[in-house]
């Protein structure tokens, strides 16, 4: 890896993982946007250190082991998928910073795992959700390399995207307020059928439970009535006829 691909790996860590804030609350920041800016990237040799910090409590694979295979390999097809461009920085990232590749990895499965759950459940708002996704990861890897060069060309993009997103976010908004509204409205009339006497309101209810309660007494066999109301066994009906166990008339 070039010392250029390094310095963008190192900024990429600090904005490709924070979570959109359309999937979880803002406070849900991974610790790689502080880490990775204070960790110089390894050295040869390093991996003795590693394994130093290993024996003193803290597992060298323990990132790993919190990821089933499954997980993994359905984050990392995902981003393959939708964004091409993380994918590959991501392999590099993994090749030159294992332990940064670990936390980006935990706070991918999440995201994705996020997104895929609403496929089936919602696929409507599955599709905004990952329009979003796409959106922000591209915004972060933009920002990565802006903040190396301070180009203009990559500060008007980042604007545009930046200004896609928030047109999406909008949108998102007034169609959840449209579905309170109409909540809202459910409730409302709902409600307005309280709003009479309540003596008149007992009543109405009264007579329709009454009206049930007899028609449901009325479709039980007359011979049979009075022994369902006392909780004894029926009789039998006048077209059952008495069967042999064997079968036998």
């Amino acid at each position: 890896m070039t010392r250029r691909d390094s310095r963008l790996l190192q900024g990429l860590c600090g904005l490709l993982i924070i979570v959109p804030n359309t999937l979880v609350p803002n406070t849900l920041v991974s610790v790689v946007a502080n880490s990775a800016y204070q960790n110089p990237p390894e050295a040869p040799g390093s991996g003795e250190a590693v394994k130093e910090k290993g024996k003193a409590g803290v597992p060298k694979n323990s990132a790993k082991q919190d990821i089933g295979d499954q997980d993994r390999s359905a984050a990392l097809s995902f981003v393959a998928e939708h964004h091409p461009e993380l994918s590959h920085l991501l392999m590099q990232l993994q090749k030159s910073r294992p332990l940064e590749f670990e936390r980006a990895l935990r706070e991918l499965v999440l995201q994705t795992q996020a997104i895929a759950r609403l496929q089936d459940k919602n696929p409507a708002r599955y599709q905004t959700q990952l329009a979003a996704w796409k959106l922000d990861s591209q915004i972060r890897v933009l920002m990565a390399r802006w903040a190396r060069t301070e180009d203009a060309a990559l500060q008007s993009q980042i604007r545009t995207l930046i200004a896609q997103r928030q047109q999406m976010k909008v949108s998102q908004l007034q169609a959840d307020r449209q579905k309170l509204e109409e909540q809202l409205k459910r409730i409302e009339d709902q409600l307005s059928g309280y709003a009479g006497p309540e003596e008149q309101r007992v009543d109405t209810e009264w007579e329709q439970l009454s009206r049930r309660a007899k028609a449901a007494s009325r479709s039980v066999n007359p011979g049979n009535r009075e022994a369902v109301i006392k909780g004894n066994k029926p009789a039998k009906s006048v077209n059952e006829k008495d069967v042999p166990a064997d079968g036998k008339q």
